[in-house]
């Protein structure tokens, strides 16, 4: 009966002293899948904007001459869209979506072929290329001695077919 009892304190004791380690190990985990949802909800934002861009074609030289040119606020369009989707997930983001749509590095080359200068990326169609910093709350990275904040870099780009 004594060795019964002996195991029932020593797996009392093993319990307490791994509970911590068991929780923070749990609770990294639950943060890291909130963030991979974080990243996809930022690159699904991005890809929209680009797309909605690269549709806003310039109709007079499209009846003109039947070439594909983007509107002259192509980089508007995908900026606006771009912050009208992040802020579907503002509760995620360390900034506001106006502040981070505002930052974003977009490109639009309206005619090709084109060479994107950050990129070096070369268009044969016009295309729209968003870039950008999103910087995402990760509290539970911040209480495990982490960053509090992790930045989300997306690069989006988008051409007519």
């Amino acid at each position: 009966m004594n060795a019964l009892r002996d195991d029932h304190a020593s797996a009392a004791v093993t319990t307490v002293v791994l509970l911590p380690l068991l929780l923070t190990v749990l609770a990294g985990v639950l943060q890291l899948g909130a963030l991979r949802v974080a990243a996809a909800r930022v690159r699904a934002a991005a890809d929209l904007a680009t797309l909605v861009a690269v549709n806003d074609q310039d109709d007079a030289e499209l009846s003109r001459t039947g070439s594909l040119r983007l509107a002259g606020d192509a980089s508007d369009v995908a900026r606006e869209y771009f912050e009208r989707e992040l802020e579907l997930s503002e509760a995620l983001l360390a900034a506001s979506s106006s502040e981070i749509a505002a930052m974003a590095d977009i490109a639009a080359y309206p005619s090709a072929p084109s060479v994107d200068a950050r990129t070096g990326a070369r268009y044969q169609r016009p295309a729209v290329r968003l870039a950008a910093d999103v910087p995402v709350r990760t509290p539970v990275f911040g209480a495990l001695a982490f960053h509090p904040v992790t930045t989300i870099g997306v690069l989006a780009v988008s051409s007519p077919r």
